[in-house]
């Protein structure tokens, strides 16, 4: 065990020698090393100088040449330039002055042109100037012969309904005739009736109203409303009992069929009364002239309108130009 520690102690003894000598080689190396590196780096400092100084020299004498070739060059340059400002003045001249020419001439041409124009412009303007009076004639024409058809049209028609009105008229003045025989023929009967009532209800002693004409003249003013007022003897049914002749009373009777004779008077003689004022009344006036209802007048107005007999205008009615009763 000694022996070998021994022999470990010797190994390592030997190993630091080793390593001693091995740092004395490696800093004699080293030191070797760094005299070299400094003697390099002065001939590398030296050689750097003299290209540095070298390369300035020649960059020098590179920047003289240039400089002196950009001056020659600059000066032909300028000359150039000189020569071409020159010339381009001279073409700019030229062509100014073609442009002058051109453009005179253009002027020309166009003046000429706007003439031409104008004059073709007078020209198709009187050529329509004439199409357009040719074309108002023969629309005048045509508006007059149309014109013209439309007024014996309405000439036609208007005779055709006139014609119409006058036979209707006619028919109705026929039937109003008829009404007015029946009505007289009735009224002995309706007289008799009234008699026979009044003696029945007042006696012998009664007072007897006068008895009107037979054929009173038909006007205007005559027409009033109907009496539509009730019998008295419906109002006094007591006394109906003690009338002397009731067979009579039977067999007398007030026609019914007369019952449409007010409105056809009426509406002849508010014609009439518009006749007789050409220039126009107003429903009023035919009202307060007539003696007869609103209702009446405004029926008979209407019924007039209706056979185109009278026309409203404002409120004021007139006769038509061309009806005639």
């Amino acid at each position: 065990m000694a022996a070998l520690q021994d022999e470990w102690y010797a190994a390592r003894v030997k190993r630091q020698q080793a390593i001693a000598q091995r740092q004395e080689d490696v800093q004699s190396e080293l030191s070797a090393y760094q005299q070299v590196r400094a003697q390099n780096a002065v001939t590398t400092r030296k050689t750097l100088t003299e290209n540095y100084a070298a390369v300035q020299a020649e960059t020098d004498l590179y920047l003289t040449q240039v400089q002196q070739q950009r001056a020659a060059q600059a000066k032909l340059t300028a000359a150039e330039l000189r020569e071409f400002d020159m010339e381009l003045k001279k073409a700019v001249a030229a062509k100014r002055q073609d442009y002058q020419a051109y453009l005179a001439e253009l002027q020309q041409t166009t003046q000429a042109s706007l003439t031409q124009h104008q004059q073709d412009r007078m020209i198709m303007a009187q050529q329509q100037q004439k199409k357009l009076v040719e074309y108002i004639a023969e629309l005048e024409a045509f508006v007059a012969d149309y014109l013209t058809t439309v007024t014996a049209n309405r000439e036609a028609e208007s005779k055709v309904a006139q014609a119409k009105r006058r036979s209707d008229r006619e028919a109705l003045s026929r039937d109003v005739q008829v009404k007015l025989a029946d009505l007289a023929a009735h009224k002995p009967e309706r007289q008799a009736f009234c008699e026979g009532l009044r003696q029945s209800i007042w006696g012998t002693s009664a007072p007897r109203r006068a008895a009107l004409p037979p054929n009173r003249p038909k006007s205007a003013a005559a027409i009033r409303q109907p009496d539509t007022r009730r019998p008295r003897a419906k109002a006094k049914p007591a006394a109906a009992a003690k009338m002397s002749q009731p067979s009579a009373v039977k067999q007398v009777a007030v026609p019914t069929s007369t019952s449409s004779q007010p409105a056809v008077s009426t509406e002849e003689a508010v014609f009439d009364y518009l006749q007789s004022h050409p220039q126009g009344t107003r429903l009023t006036e035919i009202e307060s002239t007539l003696g007869i209802n609103r209702f009446q007048a405004v029926d008979a107005l209407r019924s007039l309108i209706q056979k185109e007999l009278i026309v409203q205008k404002d409120r004021i009615y007139r006769i038509r130009e061309e009806a005639v009763l």
